[in-house]
Parts: structure tokens; C-alpha cells; sequence
């Protein structure tokens, strides 16, 4: 699809592009002075600390350390330091018990993380641009920047942006040197291709695409082209260049080990080390913490978690999952558009180039979603976050039905602009949005729950209730790992399956029946039972916290015996 001829400069492209991604950054900013120290983030910072402070990954390789290490980067900087334990959880909790002002780190850490979503966004913009033109790609843009659900990420300290930008910026290279086959642009996709698997495991999937879609350009009918002998070993340099970035990440720590020496906690991992046979005893060209970490993954993922959707817990998990959790998060103009753009790339046969850049975008949204649907962890819309870039290239494409250049296209561009801030109106709680055919924050706890709605992040708000009420002491079912003496909060942590008197600030998660870890005030935990305090749905609460906390008066009346 060739850019069509609107009638706009260079600069005044980019002053736009600029304006929507500040504005981007400034939501983002105040979303994360707004929100306290969600449930996993509480790990990623001090463990990315000790990364960057001690040079070893072994603290939690549940995770690979780029994008921690980059979030930590401003605390280690002004000298914070964090402190070893038995596993990522007594890191976490030592770093924040240990340093009053922990949330000034956690908000750097966010301000770090904003940055690689500003980086997506102008990856986007230039991708946009050269297939679409100057509208479709500030409508690409648009939707991704008012998107709530790469605003709530983009405001923690997880992995889930790094890997949307790693995923992006990979395809965006792979399309481009699908066409012009310069090794200048081999090396520059080996390189990013590697970078992102320091991100998160997930991105092992970007592999798999590369390879598929090198194999469509060389050898399919439609899209093969003369290829020189030296065109055909450039694949074979992406995939070894990406190990160079992917092995410096973990400063080449164990690498050349093999999996004959490596005794495996996953089913996974042991069914390929037995069907290596003898070839299990080469050495592997990758980090000794990547390959445990993976490991370590798989077994994690082999059990069964408690899945939820549409009112119903499975262990097995459902395999509309993440369709459903795409129909009820995305903004409906999104959705609408999305419609539209699909109408628009397949009604126009003489479009250049366009079934090998549908299968670019198709492919890997479609290859993540199919594999995140077989997978019984489904916990959120974040698993799924990379596929949000290669959907809105499709969305704006919807504005190519109108000719170039014309007003009525311009006038469209500014409604549909304007109409992205729809979506904004429950700033800052973009963690707790849904649509409002999934009836709003209030409603979608019907629908999804874990970190699609309530993840920890409505902690603070609890204790700015409590300061409005002259509450001293109150009832918390907090579904979160911050500690609330952090936060000033004097509480008791009231027993299950029945109401007591007084004041309760419920999680919606546990509300809705979700089982959990619950902290005690001294600092010991005890499970919380699927549904051990769904008899709060029997009461009318007082008012909700940012979507995610549920505060109920329950007189001594209604207290059950």
C-alpha cells in the first residue's frame, strides 16, 4: 500500500506525532504518581537493582533482566541499593520494608518504562507513514496513545512494554528488510531480534515469524523474487547476530552449557532434551539464567491457575480467552475501525505488496493469541499487549476509504482524533478500564478479573478514605504484595465466609471469589479459598476505589453470628 499524497510537511507530521506522544507521556506521568506498587512490579525494581549492582541473575529468572535493569537504572544511579534474599519476594520486601521512600523509585522506574512506550509510538508513526500515509499513520498513532491498556502498562515497572516495543520494532525491521535485503538491515534486525528476548520469554515467538515469513518471501509463488546467493545466508546472520545482544544482556553468564547437564523442573523442557538424544550433550549458545528461567516459566505455566471469565473459574483456562478480553478492552472505536481497516486492505486487490504486509501483521498477533489461548495462566490483557501495534496498522487503514488529501479526509482524521479521548475519561485508572459493553470499570468485574481490573494499584486510596472518615482501624482484603503498613494503613484482616461490623475495603478480585495469598498485619500469610469472601456481593458498597476496591459499612446487624 503506497503512502498517499497528503498535502502535509515533514515538520508538521512529526509536530503532531510529537504532541500526541507528550501527551501520552503526560497521562502516563500522572498515572504513575497516581497509583501505588501493583502486585508484580513490587519484585521487578530491587531485583533489577541487584542485576545492575552485582552483575548475577539468579534472584528471580522468572523474567528476563533487560527491562528491569533499565527501570532500576536512575535508583542504582543516585546510589539506592537492595538487599539479597531467599527468593524475588523477600527482595521485594526487604527493599521496600528497608527504604521509607520507595515509591520515589517506583515512580522513576515507571518514568522509565513511559520512555519505551514513546518508542513504540514513533516506531509506529514511521511504519505507519511509509505504508499508509501521513492520516492513517496519525490515527495509528492516536489509538495507541490513547490506548488505557498501553497506558496502565506503560506506567509500570513490568516487562510487558518492553516487549510490545521489542516486538514492534522487530517486525517493523523485518518488513522492511523483507524488501530491500541490505545487510545493513540483517544486522540491524538480528541485533533488535536478540534485544527483545532479553525483554521477556514471550518473544521467542518473534523466531518462529521471522523464519515463516523469510520462507514466504523466498519460496512462495506470490511473493518469491530473485534472490543472490549472498541474499539467501542473510537469515542465517539475523539469527546468529541475535544471539550477540541476547548473551551480552546476561554478560554471557553460563553460556555453552547443554541440556544433558541441566536437570529440568518442566515436562517442557524435559521432552526436548529427550528427543535431542545425543545432540542434548552440544553446547547451547545461550545463557545458563535464560535457559533455568525458561525452564522455570514452563513449569510455572504446566500448573493449574485459577482462570476466570464471563462469571465462570476453570483451571484449565478457556480458549476464547484472550478474544473476549480484546472484545471487552479495547476502546470500541478501536474495534470499529478495526472492522473497517480489515474491509479496507482486502477490497483492494491492486494494493502493492499487500498480502505479504497482511501476513506480517496477522501472523504474529495471530500466533500469540493462539498460544496464549492454550495456556492455562490467563491473568490479563498484558500477555497479549504486543499485538495492539500490528492491530492498529490495521485499524488505520480504515481512513484510506476517503481520497487523499481531501477535507473531508482531514475532517475525519480531527473526529476521529478527538474521539480517541473517549476512552481517557476514567484517567488515571486505566488499569481497572473496560468498554461499555463490558458496562465500564463496575462492570467488567463480570467479565475478567487478576490484572485486567485489580492488581494492588488502589492501595493509597484506601488510606485517603480512611483520612476522610477519621478511620483508624479497618477490615483489608487487599489483593496485592505492598505491604499496607507502607502506606500508613492501621488494619485487621477480617475471617472469611462470613461479614463482620465495621468498615472492609475489599479487592474486586476477592470479591468476585478469586483464591490468593492474604497477608496478615505481622507480616505472615494464610490462602484465601475460591470465594471465601464473595458474601460482600449481598451488600451495596459505599463507594469504589479506582475500579478495583470495593468499601463496604457493615452494621452490627447484618454481622453474621
Amino acid at each position: 500500500m503506497q503512502p498517499s499524497a497528503v498535502p502535509m510537511s515533514s515538520a508538521s507530521y512529526w509536530s503532531v506525532i510529537a504532541l500526541l506522544i507528550a501527551v501520552h507521556v503526560g497521562l502516563g506521568l500522572h498515572t504513575v504518581v497516581s497509583k501505588s506498587v501493583t502486585h508484580d512490579e513490587i519484585w521487578h525494581l530491587p531485583v533489577g537493582i541487584l542485576n545492575l549492582t552485582t552483575g548475577t541473575f539468579a534472584h528471580d529468572d522468572l523474567n528476563p533482566p533487560l527491562t528491569r535493569m533499565w527501570a532500576a537504572l536512575p535508583a542504582v544511579l543516585c546510589g539506592v541499593r537492595a538487599e539479597e534474599g531467599r527468593d524475588a519476594t523477600d527482595v521485594a520486601l526487604k527493599f521496600v520494608l528497608g527504604h521509607p521512600d520507595h515509591q520515589r523509585w517506583y515512580v522513576w522506574g515507571r518514568a522509565m518504562n513511559l520512555l519505551l512506550s514513546a518508542a513504540t509510538a514513533i516506531i509506529l508513526a514511521q511504519w505507519a507513514r511509509r505504508w499508509l500515509g501521513d492520516a492513517a499513520a496519525l490515527l495509528a498513532v492516536g489509538l495507541y496513545c490513547a490506548d488505557p491498556n498501553v497506558l496502565a502498562h506503560a506506567s509500570l515497572v513490568t516487562p510487558d512494554t518492553g516487549l510490545t516495543l521489542g516486538f514492534t520494532a522487530t517486525l517493523w525491521l523485518l518488513d522492511r528488510w523483507l524488501e530491500d535485503r541490505s545487510w545493513k538491515l540483517a544486522w540491524l534486525l538480528g541485533g533488535v531480534l536478540g534485544l527483545a528476548q532479553a525483554t521477556k520469554f514471550t518473544a521467542l515467538l518473534l523466531f518462529p515469524v521471522v523464519i515463516a515469513l523469510w520462507g514466504l518471501r523466498l519460496f512462495g509463488r506470490r511473493f518469491a523474487t530473485r534472490e543472490t546467493a549472498g541474499g539467501r545466508w542473510q537469515l542465517p546472520v539475523v539469527l546468529v547476530v541475535s544471539l550477540v545482544p541476547w548473551n551480552i544482556a546476561y554478560l554471557c553468564q553460563g553460556t555453552g552449557g547443554s541440556l544433558a547437564g541441566y536437570q529440568p523442573q518442566s515436562q517442557s523442557l524435559r521432552t526436548v532434551r529427550d528427543l535431542a538424544g545425543p545432540l542434548a550433550k552440544l553446547p547451547l549458545p545461550l545463557p545458563a539464567d535464560f535457559v533455568r528461567g525458561v525452564d522455570r516459566q514452563r513449569a510455572v505455566m504446566e500448573q493449574p491457575h485459577p482462570a476466570y471469565l464471563d462469571g465462570v473459574w476453570r483451571i484449565t483456562g478457556f480458549r476464547d480467552y484472550y478474544l473476549r478480553t480484546l472484545q471487552y478492552k479495547l476502546p470500541h472505536l478501536t474495534q470499529v475501525l478495526l472492522a473497517c481497516g480489515l474491509l479496507a486492505w482486502c477490497a483492494r486487490p491492486s494494493i502493492p505488496h499487500r498480502i505479504r504486509r497482511l501476513l506480517l501483521l496477522l501472523v504474529p498477533a495471530g500466533l500469540l493469541l493462539g498460544v496464549a489461548s492454550f495456556s492455562p495462566m490467563q491473568l490479563g490483557v498484558r500477555y497479549v499487549l504486543p499485538v495492539l501495534p500490528p492491530l492498529l496498522l490495521l485499524a488505520a487503514a480504515a481512513i484510506r476509504w476517503q481520497a487523499a488529501g481531501s477535507r473531508p479526509q482531514g475532517l475525519t482524521l480531527c473526529v476521529l482524533l478527538l474521539g480517541t479521548g473517549w476512552s481517557l475519561r476514567h484517567h488515571p485508572d486505566h488499569l481497572a478500564y473496560f468498554n461499555e459493553a463490558a458496562g465500564g470499570p463496575m462492570g467488567g468485574r463480570h467479565h475478567l478479573l487478576d490484572s485486567n481490573l485489580d492488581w494492588g494499584q488502589d492501595l493509597g486510596l484506601v488510606r485517603e478514605f480512611m483520612n476522610s472518615r477519621d478511620i483508624e482501624t479497618i477490615h483489608l482484603v487487599y489483593f496485592g504484595t505492598l505491604p499496607a503498613e507502607t502506606q500508613g494503613i492501621r488494619y485487621t484482616l477480617p475471617p472469611g465466609w462470613k461479614p463482620t461490623a465495621g468498615w472492609h475495603a475489599i479487592s474486586v478480585n476477592y470479591v468476585m471469589g478469586r483464591p490468593h495469598l492474604l497477608r496478615e498485619p505481622d507480616g505472615t500469610s494464610r490462602a484465601a479459598d475460591l470465594g471465601e469472601y464473595s458474601w460482600c456481593r449481598q451488600f451495596e458498597p459505599v463507594t469504589n476505589l479506582g475500579g478495583s476496591i470495593d468499601v463496604y459499612h457493615i452494621p452490627e446487624a447484618a454481622a453474621a453470628p
